[in-house]
């Protein structure tokens, strides 16, 4: 486990598990060129030695055979990467219930060509992160250096992505502070970066809401276009729940599903603010200041 220079005591806790075969590694400072999550990033590859590597984040919990199942499903379906989306367990939580729908829009806008990834837990083979025509180093200043990768893989179809399930034994929690602002340093590089796509994506949440609001304050007579907006609003409702019932742990998830319209407003308020924050360069990840680079997707510079 690397210690990435934190204050506290997570040196001393981490070195306590020698015994179980934790191997402590001091972080240094941070080279020019990395964000520090990506710098630790390639300092463990470089320490490890095993065929794979799994990354996952601090808010990741996994079960005794977790990491065994996915090395099966990478063998069988003969795969170099897999990444997770976690299942949240602690689901009557507030911050699960009032959490961001960032996995949602993960899976809604994926495609063949643009897969799915998660930070929460990852991994790759050493041979295929060695094969990749741009590994870690390339994405040293993304704010979602995994996703490169499973695009790469994906290309050559080496790479999955996984729903969680309670059999995988893979779940998080996440403070909602974390939430938000992990949401404000990912929403605006998700939605292009770019003043139209940014546009595109608030008339496309804006859409998912007027609908709903139509159903319930509108009182127009015209049957055709009550039936459009209570067939959005249906559709909409059920790939929420589709997500929802895999990804939580206890049936608290229909109360999720019935906070949607509030959810949507929310997402509509996190992206609008991760774009001015973007563009008043006031976005931070550890405490470190970034800024969006002009010329690469997801792509950020350190502001020493």
């Amino acid at each position: 486990m690397l210690d990435d220079s934190s204050s506290d005591d997570t040196s001393l806790i981490i070195k306590s598990f020698a015994q179980a075969g934790v191997r402590f590694v001091a972080g240094g400072s941070l080279p020019s060129g990395w964000l520090g999550k990506n710098h630790a990033y390639q300092t463990l590859i470089e320490e490890s030695s095993g065929d794979y590597i799994l990354f996952l984040d601090v808010d990741t919990v996994i079960s005794t055979t977790s990491i065994s199942q996915l090395v099966e499903q990478l063998l069988t379906n003969e795969h170099s990467m897999v990444s997770v989306l976690p299942r949240r367990e602690d689901s009557h939580h507030a911050s699960a219930l009032f959490g961001t729908m960032r996995y949602y829009w993960e899976l809604l806008l994926s495609s063949r060509t643009t897969p799915p990834a998660a930070s929460a837990l990852w991994m790759v083979s050493r041979a295929a992160l060695a094969e990749t025509s741009a590994g870690l180093p390339s994405y040293s200043m993304s704010v979602r250096p995994e996703r490169h990768l499973a695009r790469q893989l994906q290309r050559k179809k080496q790479y999955c992505y996984l729903v969680g399930n309670r059999k995988l034994g893979i779940s998080y929690e996440k403070r909602l502070k974390s939430q938000y602002e992990t949401a404000l340093r990912l929403y605006y590089p998700m939605s292009g970066r770019h003043l139209l796509l940014w546009l595109v994506a608030t008339v496309f949440i804006v859409l998912l809401i007027l609908p709903l609001g139509m159903v319930i304050f509108s009182g127009h007579q015209n049957s055709l276009l009550w039936y459009w907006a209570a067939s959005l609003c249906v559709v909409t409702t059920l790939t929420f729940a589709a997500l929802m019932i895999t990804s939580y742990g206890s049936v608290t998830w229909l109360l999720r599903v019935g906070l949607g319209p509030w959810l949507l407003i929310q997402e509509l308020v996190l992206l609008t603010l991760s774009h001015v924050l973007y563009r008043l360069d006031k976005v931070t990840w550890k405490g470190r200041p970034v800024a969006a680079q002009p010329v690469r997707h997801d792509a950020l510079r350190v502001d020493e």
